[in-house]
């Protein structure tokens, strides 16, 4: 009985230790016009589980992600930058969020 249990422990030790299937991803920030838009949208995609890292280039206007699969997908990190005020890809800004960006980051001016 200690031997199968012990082989269910060590299995299931094995099995929680493997690598999670990182998947990357880029999204398209045209709304993007500055650093604070940069450092609040790298903030936003940090945010959702399973996001392992981020790198935004505010000059291209583009979201460069690493995440685990089974945690997340691209609408849900699509949808963390849409909430704060920003487009991504085709989803258009929470304007109420918009609305509540400092001036520096709107475009609309």
């Amino acid at each position: 009985m200690k031997i199968v249990l012990m082989f269910v422990v060590v299995s299931l030790v094995i099995i929680g230790c493997q690598k999670k299937k990182l998947e990357e991803t880029s999204i398209r920030t045209a709304s993007m016009v500055c650093g604070m838009c940069s450092k609040a949208i790298e903030k936003a995609v940090y945010s959702v589980e399973g996001v392992k890292e981020v790198n935004v280039d505010s000059e291209a206007k583009m979201v460069q992600i690493k995440f685990v699969s089974e945690q997340t997908n691209v609408q849900t990190l699509e949808r963390a930058i849409t909430d704060i005020g920003y487009d991504a890809n085709d989803r258009k800004r929470d304007e109420t969020a918009y609305n509540d960006l400092d001036a520096c980051c709107k475009t609309d001016l």
